[in-house]
């Protein structure tokens, strides 16, 4: 019995651990950040690992900005970033170091949120900003229909759809299309404009991480689409090998011989093994011979 009760113990204590491993995975997150005050963004689609800073079970904006001030403002979200409780719920005080009296707005995966206490997952993108206009808030927020450019090369042409929030009669937002606005890439003006869908087809001139964004003729809270532009792929023309041909020219060697001597060419010259020149040499040796022997003869007489 005492081994049973061991051993279902023993079970006991892996369950539990295993459920608070599985609890601990769950009570963070990776969620993409981005921050606008003063009509700059001053955070841009940077990934955050959100915590169960109150572990309450879930993870929510509140959480999501207080991590990214930690990462990423001088002095920490001490130094930055507040919120308060309102009529409205958990709302912000200060945001990057700004308390302006409730002039911020806040998306995640560019939808309206009602309060700090929405909550946030993996992967979602969160943006914040301090709104431009206190008096009649102008400001629109603004979004391209994709977040990221996967695979993209730079020379790509990408179409890109740009839309605002604007807030309907009964208060509810409503999305419609950026007309006329004018690109940025990395905060430069390009030559590129939305249509009246708000549509437009973007060149990538450049490789490397670049922060896409645009301007228009009324405020927009700052957005980024950041994306990663891989280089240009470039062809390499065939390699050809063309190989010179080789030429091998004999010089005739002449001999000159000193003064009163005779001049021999090796052209002129007998050559060992030339059958023309065999029968000639044997002539003039019988030649030679016959004429020995005549005056041998006469001699003898």
């Amino acid at each position: 019995m005492k081994k049973i009760g061991i051993i279902l113990c023993t079970a006991a204590l892996a369950v539990q651990a295993a459920a608070i491993s599985a609890s601990a995975e769950e009570a963070s997150a990776k969620v993409y950040v981005t921050i606008g005050n003063a009509g700059k963004t001053v955070v841009a689609a940077e990934a955050v690992t959100v915590k169960d800073l109150d572990s309450d079970g879930k993870l929510t904006i509140d959480e999501a900005l207080y991590a990214a001030h930690e990462q990423f403002y001088n002095g920490g979200a001490a130094a930055g970033y507040a919120n308060e409780t309102t009529q409205y719920g958990l709302s912000l005080k200060t945001l990057w170091g700004v308390t302006n009296g409730g002039g911020y707005g806040y998306y995640v995966n560019d939808g309206f949120a009602m309060s700090l206490s929405d909550p946030v997952k993996e992967g979602d993108y969160l943006n914040a900003f301090v709104y431009q206009d206190l008096d009649k808030w102008s400001d629109r927020y603004a979004y391209f229909d994709v977040r990221t450019l996967p695979d993209a090369k730079q020379g790509d042409t990408v179409t890109l759809k740009l839309s605002e929030m604007v807030f309907g009669a009964d208060g509810a937002p409503v999305p419609g299309p950026v007309a006329n606005a004018v690109i940025t890439v990395d905060g430069e003006e390009t030559a590129y404009k939305t249509d009246a869908d708000g549509k437009v087809d973007l060149k990538l001139e450049k490789a490397g991480s670049v922060q896409i964004s645009a301007k228009a003729d009324h405020i927009l809270a700052p957005f980024v689409l950041r994306a990663e532009v891989g280089a240009a792929e470039t062809t390499a023309a065939p390699e050809t090998t063309t190989e010179a041909a080789e030429t091998t020219t004999a010089a005739a060697t002449t001999t000159t011989a000193k003064a009163g001597s005779t001049t021999t060419t090796k052209a002129a010259a007998t050559k060992t093994g030339d059958t023309n020149a065999v029968p000639a040499l044997a002539v003039t040796m019988l030649a030679g011979f016959g004429a020995a022997l005549a005056m041998r003869r006469r001699t003898e007489k």
